[in-house]
């Protein structure tokens, strides 16, 4: 019974982490259309800058992390302005092959200006463990899943419950009727935008501080969300969200039984069975709304 409460502590902080990134994907995807895959190195600018400016030039943590959630909201909002709204119209994943190209420069970039070595970030709590029952808990662990639920059930009020979010819904719908109504649809697309690069930045703080921090440490979590949105679909809320959780607990139980070198494969077999085994109607949905 301990073995396995340590498994779903972890599996569901992990899923966590998966889930509050995705929701940054999903606000994006929902508003202007458009999958950011440079996402995962704009929250990596967040931490690798925070850890450069506290553990090399001095700065206090707090301060450096905030500079960290500044510059990842900047470049967010950049990507769009500069290039994401540049693609024409009927150009379908034309945005994939941009931020590609963005993922690679901004690697590129932070690799030159701070190194190319994996360091450890500050613990934030990942140091201190308590025991519940025979299960090890962290302080981190429950930042993690406080964060998560926190944001997650506020950005849902906000999309649901005010006027804000009903702009966004109907900009997301329909942007020229949206304008004519009276809505700032530019506004609001730069602050979705904005939203989701502080959204970045809290994940790969978190991860960093579970992990360590490189140019490279993100892209196992934005593929990882990737997979959680293609099963529950882009188009959703909840569902893709309990996907990306319960996608951190398959992958944690995989680990404990199979091995660490077997989490990452088995997270790819995953994904061919689902697809494999999803109703063809589901999927022609997906490419609908992708359209």
């Amino acid at each position: 019974m301990g073995d396995l409460g340590q498994i779903l502590v972890g599996g569901i902080t992990t899923g966590s982490l998966y889930a509050l990134f995705l929701l940054g994907v999903l606000i994006v995807f929902q508003v202007s259309k458009s999958i950011n895959f440079a996402y995962g190195q704009v929250g990596m600018i967040a931490a690798f800058s925070a850890w450069f400016l506290y553990s090399e030039q001095g700065l206090p943590v707090p301060l450096a992390l905030g500079v960290g959630v500044l510059l990842a909201v900047i470049v967010n909002s950049a990507i769009d302005y500069a290039a994401i709204r540049r693609i024409p119209e009927g150009r379908p994943g034309l945005d994939l092959v941009v931020t590609l190209g963005i993922f690679l420069l901004i690697t590129a970039v932070m690799q030159q200006l701070i190194d190319a070595n994996a360091h450890t970030f500050v613990s934030l709590g990942a140091d201190s463990r308590a025991e519940l029952g025979g299960v090890v808990v962290s302080l981190n662990d429950g930042i993690v899943v406080g964060l998560t639920v926190t944001i997650i059930v506020g950005a849902y009020l906000l999309l649901n419950r005010t006027s804000l979010g009903t702009s966004l819904r109907a900009s997301a719908e329909d942007a020229g009727i949206a304008q004519a109504a009276g809505v700032n649809v530019r506004a609001l697309r730069t602050a979705t935008w904005a939203a989701a690069g502080v959204i970045a930045a809290i994940v790969a703080v978190l991860v960093a501080s579970r992990l360590s921090v490189d140019a490279f440490y993100m892209t196992p979590f934005l593929i990882k969300a990737f997979i959680a949105g293609m099963i529950g679909g882009l188009d959703r809320f909840w569902l893709p969200l309990s996907v990306a959780v319960a996608l951190g607990v398959y992958e944690s139980l995989t680990v404990f039984i199979l091995g660490a070198s077997a989490g990452t494969p088995a997270v790819f077999l995953l994904i061919i069975v689902v697809l494999a085994l999803v109703p063809k109607r589901f999927v022609n949905e997906r490419n609908e709304v992708r359209a």
